[in-house]
């Protein structure tokens, strides 16, 4: 099964890979994920995202606990884990979603354990991340508590494209996180079909939900990355929407993209359609899954006349 990590304002929801001992199997990435979403810490974590010059940095406050982490960055503080969300900010939110297994791990990716260093003065183990030879997650790991204390995501020309470290580290948590909460959670069942592929780019659909207005939310990972397509049946109006766009164009295709230090935005309008993909993944997978997805474009004059008579 997996812990959901859903993609919440300014992308709180932070990437979380781990290993538990140096001496585990080289291939074995799945056990190394289940023993950080095991950890006990909080403290301070630097983020930030790095991409054509563009460079977002943000410090963020943690408590990680059963699989749960709470994040504060200031406006807005959340929890996510085990298949629920709950925001306290501007619109208090409180979601479970239905949990679904993940993809194979060892299909796409590989660890290599490597040399033993100190972060924060602690014990800590460094691993890479290989995907078809390359390096794609170099992380440090707290070898007491299985924290990733540190992580780089490097993109196709083995550049950091993505980067954490925990600035204080704490094997303490509040009392409060370890207790059940009392919220009622608006439960978020998935849709029986969705028109959107099973698969994009080696990333496998897990699951869709409706959402507010027509809305649907199509949810992907290949087991160690992941996003959202966020898809309505009216376009909109993307610059008068989002904060911090930018021109994107790959494929020969034009989009919006909006940077933060720990996700990506990608925005545009297909025929009959608009589409937000919001995820962590690298810039080369992003471009792999963007090809495949609707592309931006626009009606001809008789199919917006049709939809304008008939609907």
């Amino acid at each position: 099964m997996i812990i959901r990590r859903i993609i919440v304002v300014g992308g709180l929801a932070a990437l979380v890979v781990a290993a538990g001992a140096s001496t585990a199997r080289a291939d074995d990435l799945s056990e190394y994920l289940e023993d950080a979403g095991n950890a006990i810490y909080s403290g301070q974590r630097l983020v930030g995202t790095t991409w054509d010059g563009i460079e977002r940095i943000g410090m963020i406050e943690v408590q990680h606990h059963g699989g749960f982490e709470s994040v504060d960055a200031g406006s807005v503080n959340a929890m996510v884990g085990a298949g629920r969300m709950y925001m306290d900010g501007l619109d208090d939110a409180a979601i479970s979603f239905v949990l679904r297994s993940t993809p194979n791990l060892g299909a796409r990716y590989t660890v290599e354990n490597g040399e033993a260093t100190r972060h924060l003065g602690r014990p800590a183990t460094v691993l890479d991340v290989v995907e078809a030879g390359k390096l794609r997650i170099r992380m440090v790991v707290d070898d007491s508590t299985s924290a990733p204390v540190a992580t780089q995501v490097f993109d196709a020309e083995g550049e950091v494209f993505r980067y954490s470290s925990m600035v204080d580290f704490s094997v303490w948590v509040d009392p409060s996180m370890a207790q059940t909460d009392g919220r009622e959670y608006r439960m978020m069942l998935p849709l029986d079909h969705v028109d959107l592929p099973a698969t994009l780019a080696g990333y496998q659909l897990i699951d869709a939900y409706a959402g507010p207005d027509d809305g649907r939310q199509a949810f992907y990972t290949d087991g160690l990355f992941s996003f959202s397509v966020f898809t309505t049946e009216r376009r909109a109006n993307w610059a008068e929407i989002a904060d911090n766009e930018l021109p994107y164009t790959t494929g020969g295709r034009d989009y919006l993209r909006v940077v933060t230090p720990t996700s990506v935005w990608v925005l545009w309008n297909a025929p009959a359609m608009a589409v937000a993909l919001v995820g962590d993944l690298p810039p080369d997978h992003l471009d792999h899954v963007l090809a495949e997805l609707p592309h931006p474009g626009t009606e001809n004059w008789l199919k917006r006349l049709w939809r304008k008579l008939f609907g």
